[in-house]
C-alpha cells in the first residue's frame, strides 16, 4: 500500500454551518437556527493518475493504466468539525451525504463511490494527514481497526456506506461515554467515466438533545461552495 497526503482543515477555507430545525408540531414556539456548532472545510478534489503513482512509487499505477480511456479516478476529501454546546444541548447523531451525478448522462455512465473512508469505527480518532491506498485504489484508514466486543452490543461512532453507489454517506452517533465532538476527516475515491463532467452534491443533518424539548432534528444550510462540487 502507498500513502497519499490528505489536506488538513487549515489547507482549505472553513465555513460555519447554520443548522435549521425541522418543523415539529409539538414545539410551542418556532425554534431558532443553531450557529457555531458545526463547521466544514471546502472539499478538495485531486485527480489520481498513473504518472502521479509512478512519481510516488505507487503500487496502484498498473490499475490506473488498465483503466485509462475508460474511467477517471478522483480523490474527494473534507474535514467537518463538531463543537460542544455551552448550553448543554449535545449532538445525538449527524449524517453527511454525497450525491454523485453526471448530468445528461445515462445510468450506466454515472459516477460512483469507488471507495470511502472511514467505513466503521467505534471511537473518534485524530484526523490523519495521510490516506492509505491499496493497489486497486481502496482507501484504508491507517492505524484504525474495528473489532466488535465479544458478547456486547455494537456501539459504532461512525459508519460509512454506499461504496460502488452514487449516494455514499457517513452517519455519526454519540456513544456511551463518547460525545459527538471534534474534527472528522472524510475521504472518497470517485470513479467517473473518462472525460465525463461530474458533480457532487453534499447534504448534512444532525439531531440535538435539548433538556426541555428532547430530540430535535436539524438540517444544515450549506453555502454554494460546499453544496455542489464540480469535479472538472
Amino acid at each position: 500500500m502507498t500513502a497519499l497526503d490528505q489536506p488538513t482543515k487549515s489547507a482549505a477555507p472553513t465555513y460555519d454551518i447554520d443548522l435549521v430545525p425541522t418543523l415539529l408540531l409539538r414545539t410551542p414556539t418556532p425554534l431558532l437556527p443553531l450557529t457555531g456548532r458545526i463547521s466544514m472545510g471546502t472539499p478538495l478534489v485531486r485527480p489520481l493518475t498513473a504518472a502521479q503513482a509512478a512519481e510516488g512509487d505507487g503500487d496502484w499505477q498498473d490499475f490506473l493504466e488498465s483503466q485509462a480511456g475508460q474511467y477517471d479516478y478522483l480523490l474527494l476529501s473534507l474535514v467537518c468539525s463538531f463543537r460542544p454546546s455551552p448550553g448543554g444541548a449535545p449532538f445525538v447523531d449527524a449524517g453527511i451525504g454525497i450525491r454523485l451525478e453526471a448530468p445528461d448522462e445515462p445510468a450506466d455512465r454515472q459516477p460512483i463511490a469507488w471507495s470511502i473512508s472511514p467505513k466503521r469505527r467505534a471511537l473518534p480518532v485524530t484526523p490523519s494527514t495521510q490516506l492509505k491506498l491499496t493497489a486497486k485504489l481502496m482507501l484504508v484508514e491507517a492505524g484504525v481497526e474495528y473489532t466488535p466486543e465479544q458478547g456486547g452490543r455494537e456501539e459504532l461512532f461512525v459508519v460509512g456506506m454506499g461504496e460502488r453507489d452514487s449516494d455514499p454517506e457517513w452517519r455519526f452517533s454519540a456513544t456511551t461515554g463518547t460525545p459527538l465532538v471534534g474534527d472528522e476527516s472524510l475521504a472518497l475515491i470517485v470513479r467517473v467515466p473518462a472525460d465525463v463532467p461530474a458533480l457532487a452534491h453534499i447534504t448534512m443533518a444532525a439531531t440535538v438533545k435539548q433538556r426541555r424539548l428532547g430530540l430535535i432534528p436539524y438540517r444544515a444550510e450549506l453555502p454554494p461552495t460546499l453544496r455542489t462540487i464540480d469535479f472538472r
